[in-house]
Formats: structure tokens, C-alpha cells, sequence
């Protein structure tokens, strides 16, 4: 299998704490590939996952498929 175009993560903020500040959490929950013959993506989700709120498509490291923050 290819390597993907994109890995897709689903990112929630926490509530604020007592200084006011919140926490991004990152979920993986697929990934992208280029569309072979036309423009455009082909996003594969992970099974039994129910997704909705921001999803985010960052391109893969080298290393490792962690969000930069």
C-alpha cells in the first residue's frame, strides 16, 4: 500500500483550566490519499468510529505520523 498523502485527525479542545488555558487533543481516525484520476483526496476512515467536529489532514513525518502540536 501506498504511503498516505495526508493521516486525519480529529483535534477537540479541553475546557478551560483555572488560568484560562486549554489542551488540544489529537486523534487519528484515518488517512488521505491523492485520487488517482482527478483532483481531489480519498479519506479512509477508521472502522466503528463515530467522527464529527474539525478534522484535520496533516502530511505524514518521516518518522512517525504524530501531529506537530
Amino acid at each position: 500500500m501506498p504511503k498516505p498523502t495526508y493521516i486525519a485527525y480529529l483535534t477537540h479542545a479541553s475546557s478551560p483550566d483555572a488560568q484560562g488555558e486549554t489542551n488540544t487533543y489529537w486523534t487519528k481516525v484515518g488517512v488521505a490519499f491523492a485520487h488517482n484520476s482527478k483532483p481531489g483526496l480519498n479519506i479512509i476512515l477508521t472502522p466503528g468510529l463515530a467522527v464529527s467536529g474539525k478534522l484535520v489532514l496533516l502530511e505524514p513525518k518521516d518518522e512517525s505520523d504524530a501531529p506537530a502540536s
